[in-house]
């Protein structure tokens, strides 16, 4: 990973693209490109076909996300956070530049001919295996690195949250204000305690996760995209969590559920994290998914305009916590 952008500045456009710009990025010279603008909810995609002086040709993506909705965290995540870790399971990332005002870009290989995103791909046992020893690594990356969220940033989290239980509660009938603030009280007194809390992606769906065609193995983690209110450090097993609740049919998380937050715990490889309290934490992070859909209907628009996207994830959220896989006590949502 190269830790620089060549022109030091943010690429603003596909006319910004330059030949020597690529030749200074890949450190061979192109002798032509070509460069294509797509469109995507937050960013501008542009593919990029270049041939090199040596008879090569590349095929590259520059991600253009322009403004101060995300920060700097995707760059970060591509050129320092993961550049110590062996075969991390990252896209290879040529560039990376943040400005503050700007936005930011990054520049990736281009494995759309080999590769696909899994939201048109059925789950499995090898998929789900082969993205818990990935998470696992990761974690293990920045285990223990620093302390927990402070108050003020889970303030600024439940703050983003909590308005979205009325609403839900009006057109669903459920009843969920006095299960959050209990559950809310549970999860603040478990992030005063830094112990095993990592860096976390926090959207790993199945449009941020790519496989090879046909296969379900290795993975990559695409789009690490957090708001300024998402929690970008805390209880590693939330991650696992969202993979596999939000976006799994409740069928396959329930047959393997078992089976892929095991390999997840045994690929952390940290013998101070008792399995019970990776039970204790995965009972609690399960729960926390409720967020995700209650973060919908904090706004009108989202509301209507995502209810089958929400509704689907408050069904398999509420399957999830009454039958979690191993864990004492699992918790009922009312209604």
């Amino acid at each position: 990973m190269d830790n620089g952008s060549p022109s030091g500045r943010v690429m603003r456009s596909a006319g910004d693209i330059s030949a020597a710009w690529l030749s200074a990025t890949l450190k061979c010279p192109v002798t032509q490109f070509t460069a294509t603008t797509e469109t995507s909810n937050w960013s501008s995609q542009i593919p990029i076909r270049v041939e090199l002086a040596d008879g090569t040709t590349r095929a590259l993506r520059l991600k253009i996300c322009r403004g101060n909705k995300f920060g700097r965290s995707e760059v970060d995540y591509y050129t320092r956070d993961y550049a110590g870790l062996e075969d991390a399971p990252l896209v290879h990332c040529w560039d990376a530049q943040f400005e503050p005002g700007i936005g930011y870009h990054v520049l990736l290989d281009d494995l759309s001919v080999s590769h696909h995103n899994r939201r048109d791909v059925t789950p499995n046992l090898e998929y789900g295996i082969a993205a818990a020893e990935a998470l696992g690594r990761l974690h293990r990356h920045h285990w223990n690195s620093r302390p927990g969220p402070d108050e003020t940033a889970l303030d600024r989290y439940f703050a983003e949250v909590r308005p979205g239980i009325e609403p839900m509660e009006r057109v669903t009938g459920l009843a969920l204000a006095e299960r959050f603030a209990a559950h809310e009280r549970k999860l603040r007194a478990r992030w005063r305690d830094p112990r095993g809390m990592s860096l976390l992606h926090g959207d790993i769906n199945s449009m941020n996760v790519l496989t090879p065609k046909g296969a379900a193995s290795p993975v990559y983690f695409l789009d690490r995209q957090p708001f300024d209110w998402s929690l970008t450090y805390g209880v590693a097993a939330y991650d696992l969590a969202y993979f596999l609740v939000l976006w799994w049919p409740k069928g396959l998380r329930r047959a393997h559920e078992a089976a892929i937050l095991r390999c997840w715990y045994d690929h952390l490889a940290q013998k101070e994290y008792a399995w019970q309290q990776a039970l204790a934490d995965w009972n609690l992070c399960v729960e926390q998914c409720l967020h995700v859909p209650l973060e919908w209907c904090s706004k009108a628009q989202t509301l209507e305009e995502m209810r089958g996207l929400w509704e689907m994830q408050l069904v398999r959220v509420r399957d999830a916590v009454q039958t979690a896989q191993g864990l004492e006590g699992g918790i009922r949502i009312s209604g």
